[in-house]
């Protein structure tokens, strides 16, 4: 099989789960405080995230569907495909870094948001080994104390 074809499965694929995590992302922004209004909400930028990721899902699906991403997706998802990819140490490690993406959504509005970022990153780095721990800290400390400081203070968007 040629390697478009292959790459056209996995386009059918990927397309499938960023319309799911767009309609996720939305639906998951919509349920956030409104403040004054919702554009100065901390859900506005999540749902335009969420509309961009299904607009590219539903892209990807038609540019793949033309070369035959939805037979090679099947192909793909076979029982023992499935087998030997779940077995994978790769797919072990992004499915890890999946649940602490999952968790650290769940948990977002719950603990404030520059101690849950701070955790997350040092933990996600040192899990995937992104770095030495004595750059790594410094890093994860200070890009939520930004992130925050933006947010808050230049665009006046009140974080969760």
């Amino acid at each position: 099989m040629p390697k478009t074809q292959k790459l056209a499965g996995a386009d059918f694929i990927t397309a499938i789960l960023l319309i799911i995590l767009g309609v996720s992302f939305s639906v998951e922004a919509l349920r956030m405080r409104v403040y004054q209004t919702f554009l100065i909400s901390p859900g506005f930028f999540p749902l335009i995230l969420g509309v961009l990721f299904v607009f590219f899902g539903l892209f990807l699906i038609y540019r793949s569907s033309r070369r035959g991403g939805f037979a090679d997706a099947k192909r793909i998802l076979t029982s023992d495909n499935l087998k030997k990819s779940l077995s994978s140490p790769v797919f072990k490690k992004g499915f890890t870094v999946f649940l602490l993406i999952l968790a650290y959504v769940a948990l977002l509005g719950k603990i404030e948001f520059v101690y849950l970022s701070i955790g997350y990153l040092i933990f996600t780095f040192l899990f995937l080994k992104a770095g030495k721990w004595y750059l790594i800290i410094p890093v994860a400390v200070v890009a939520p104390v930004l992130v925050q400081l933006a947010f808050v203070h230049l665009f006046r968007i009140p974080m969760p």
